[in-house]
């Protein structure tokens, strides 16, 4: 097995604000992933897979001169060993359906949030495991996996309310967050992120069952501040947003 420091990421974007945002966010989110190269268009990026080692790449489908579904197919043929993430909108969303059913690792829909980031990350993690081991990446001897897995649910239970930062979390346990992440996502299926939004939208649905407080109030009570983005949050997590659930729920 090679055993490298870090993940090698590309990023193909022809918006460089968008390109910049999204290579801070693949820093933040997981340390073992780096952004060693932009790219503007395809064929740049496909001229820069043959001089740097990469992992996995990142591309936008609407680029200039070559888009994102022509690069894919290129990677297939030429680096069939690198991954490849599509970044669409929601107007393009089938073409990217049909991009994984030609072979495209996955893809994310634009503006990309923390949670779908860290879900993919952690794939791309798992897939690259099988042949690559990260220096430094070694469990802590203290604990088990289960151990602080089981400390990470019950933290989250307990502060869920609050702005939670697994990075800071994971530190205060002695190991990296990409690590908790890892056994996390291994043990219960699914990202520390994602757990948090299933205990929120729990919480709000025994809320909008069980009181009267308004919708604004029960984003407020389970960690959503901006009641916009707990009604966007709820809708996505249920089917229907706050209002229309509890009046259903009461009918």
């Amino acid at each position: 097995m090679i055993r490298i420091e870090h993940y090698n990421l590309l990023l193909a974007e022809d918006e460089a604000l968008l390109r910049q945002s999204l290579a801070r966010k693949i820093a933040e989110t997981d340390p073992r992933f780096r952004v060693v190269r932009e790219c503007g268009e395809g064929k740049s990026a496909l001229k820069a897979l043959k001089e740097e080692g990469i992992h996995a790449v990142f591309t936008d489908i609407r680029m200039p001169e070559m888009d994102g579904l022509t690069l894919a197919k290129r990677i297939r043929e030429e680096h069939p060993e690198i991954i490849t993430v599509i970044l669409t909108g929601y107007a393009d969303f089938e073409y990217a359906r049909e991009a994984i059913r030609q072979g495209v690792f996955d893809y994310l829909l634009k503006p990309v949030s923390e949670e779908d980031l860290e879900r993919i990350l952690a794939k791309i993690d798992a897939r690259l495991r099988k042949h690559y081991e990260l220096l430094g990446d070694e469990e802590p001897a203290a604990k088990s996996a289960e151990e602080i897995v089981a400390m990470t649910e019950a933290y989250i239970r307990e502060h869920f309310r609050e702005e939670i930062d697994f990075g800071k979390l994971a530190e205060g346990f002695g190991f990296s967050s990409a690590y908790l992440s890892r056994i996390f996502a291994k043990i219960k299926e699914e990202p520390p992120s994602r757990y948090l939004t299933s205990v929120r939208i729990r919480e709000a649905k025994r809320l909008l069952e069980t009181t009267t407080e308004s919708v604004a109030r029960v984003g407020e009570l389970t960690g959503y501040p901006d009641q916009f983005y707990f009604s966007r949050t709820f809708r996505k997590e249920t089917g229907e947003n706050p209002t229309a659930y509890r009046k259903k729920y009461m009918e």
